[in-house]
Parts: structure tokens; C-alpha cells; sequence
């Protein structure tokens, strides 16, 4: 029983070392393009793209603007009309949300 518990302790020793090395060799390799931005100033941006609907209209920013690819984001404002609404959707990437009343 003690042998065990021994080779399960270690195994996830094992597991969480091989995982923090593949993350740290991961972020490593990505931080290359990251570390080439160095932008002077940060300016304000217009939407690049607007497509209106009957609940409000949806503002794209270009994802290949200088700004927005050194930090890696993408953005997009939804602007949804009293008793408007917008219907549930799925991202594959984490997002930021917040509501303005």
C-alpha cells in the first residue's frame, strides 16, 4: 500500500515537472515577435469595420493594426438598442466582457 501511494505521489510530481517545462518552453518561444513592439505612444482607434443590424450594430478594430497585434488582442464592441438583443455565441480564446447600462 505504501509503494503505492509512493509511485502515484511520484507520477504527479513527474506530471506537474514535465507540464511546467512545456509551459515555460512554450511561453519562450512565443515572447520573440512580443518583445520586438515598442511603441512610443498608445492612440485612440476608430472601428475599422461596422455592420449594422435591427438590434444595434457590431464595430471590428483591424487585428493587423500595429497597436493591437503587439498586445495580442483582438477587438470587437457590440452596440445593442433598447429591447435589442444579441444572441449567445461561442469564442475559442478568452474574452473580456463589460456592460455599459
Amino acid at each position: 500500500m505504501a509503494k503505492l501511494s509512493l509511485l502515484f505521489s511520484l507520477s504527479v510530481c513527474f506530471l506537474l515537472l514535465f507540464h511546467a517545462q512545456a509551459l515555460i518552453r512554450h511561453q519562450s518561444q512565443g515572447q520573440g515577435k512580443y518583445q520586438q513592439c515598442q511603441l512610443q505612444n498608445i492612440d485612440a482607434l476608430e472601428p475599422t469595420r461596422k455592420i449594422q443590424s435591427e438590434a444595434g450594430v457590431t464595430e471590428h478594430w483591424d487585428k493587423n493594426n500595429e497597436q493591437l497585434d503587439c498586445a495580442g488582442v483582438s477587438v470587437t464592441r457590440y452596440v445593442i438598442e433598447a429591447k435589442g438583443l444579441l444572441l449567445p455565441h461561442c469564442h475559442n480564446a478568452p474574452k473580456l466582457t463589460y456592460i455599459i447600462q
